[in-house]
């Protein structure tokens, strides 16, 4: 099925959009399965997860991962979904699977079984509104030639690329065994949008909710760091990878990686270049949670690599992710419809 997400579509509706500049684009937003909800409706288990209760509250109880509490905008319909992205200024949401539906835990087969699934409700959720709505796939990780097939399905379906976790059960992703995914994304056009999940060194952040606030910008960090030295970027230079949460430390920690390029050969083996030179080939969204980081971000990878992104439906998100990059005193307002907007549209093709 080919969505009728054209660029005439969707400049048709651009042209209704009550404000001035580019349709204002948010690329990390997720969308529970509905038949996850489907499944707990009548009590059952969806690929083993399934809704609990806990001191009056309901949970996703999935595979090392315990989400939740469960608020009434995780399961919005498409009209209220559209409302509420009225309501904040949103033209369009390029959604994907929370990252504890990656599933890379199950076998081969209940992979490609899930993504499937989840992959063909993103893709009603989206031709129900195609000029609201675009989707990033998820694919079974677990088994590399299958996850490749289901990017193949996912971009002829006319999904814009992939939503990857920021390592496979473990495996970083300057292991090549991996790097077909890469390949194939590369000579497809797709975009891959890396999203932390089971953060190493969880076992130390089980209290505060750390493993959250400090390990899931540090498994961007790791990710990042791995395909740079890796040497992802020069196997497949027009790659277009984009990380979550900014990147994570990243670029605060770009300096530190680059001394190490220099005193330690181990550091250089697979580079042409200053490790912090790669960082200006990845995307990132602008959830920082700081304006004055958001300015750090901008400085360090330019302008033209930053995008909106709000982690909606969840609690670590903005609540109002166009007012927020709109509110800051750092950034001027062309950088701001650029980060709002222009840049999305532009590398994803809109």
């Amino acid at each position: 099925m080919t969505l009728p997400h054209t660029r005439e579509n969707v400049q048709r509706m651009a042209e209704s959009f009550p404000h001035k500049g580019p349709p204002r684009i948010d690329i990390h937003c997720h969308v529970i399965p509905e038949e996850f909800w489907k499944a707990s409706d009548e009590g059952d288990s969806w690929f083993g997860a399934s809704l609990v209760s806990r001191n009056e509250s309901h949970y996703i109880d999935t595979d090392a991962r315990f989400a939740g509490p469960v608020e009434p905008n995780w399961r919005l319909s498409v009209d209220e979904r559209i409302a509420l992205m009225d309501s904040i200024g949103i033209d369009i949401q390029v959604v994907s699977t929370p990252p504890y539906f990656f599933n890379y835990h199950l076998s081969a087969k209940e992979g490609k079984e899930s993504a499937r699934t989840i992959n063909e409700g993103l893709l009603n959720l989206v031709s129900q509104k195609p000029d609201r709505f675009s989707a990033f796939a998820t694919l079974p990780f677990q088994d590399v030639n299958s996850a490749v097939q289901e990017l193949e399905w996912a971009m002829a379906s006319g999904m814009k690329g992939a939503e990857l976790c920021t390592h496979v059960n473990g495996i970083n992703y300057d292991d090549e065994s991996l790097w077909p995914v890469f390949e194939a994304a590369e000579a497809l056009g797709a975009f891959l949008f890396f999203h932390p999940h089971n953060p190493a060194g969880r076992d130390r952040m089980t209290s505060y909710y750390t493993a959250n606030t400090i390990g899931n910008p540090l498994e961007n960090t790791i990710a990042i760091s791995s395909i740079i030295s890796g040497g992802v970027l020069d196997k497949f230079p027009d790659i277009d990878l984009c990380f979550s949460h900014g990147g994570g430390y990243a670029s605060f920690g770009a300096p530190r990686i680059d001394r190490g390029y220099k005193v330690r050969e181990e550091a250089s083996l697979n580079l042409s270049r200053l490790p912090s030179d790669y960082l200006k080939s990845i995307y990132y969204d602008c959830l920082t949670h700081g304006h004055t980081e958001l300015s750090f971000l901008v400085n360090r990878v330019g302008i033209d690599r930053v995008m909106l992104g709000s982690d909606f439906p969840f609690d670590m998100g903005l609540d109002s992710p166009v007012d927020w990059v709109k509110s800051s005193e750092l950034i001027s307002e062309t950088e701001k419809d650029l980060i709002i907007g222009g840049n999305a549209q532009r590398v994803l093709d809109f």
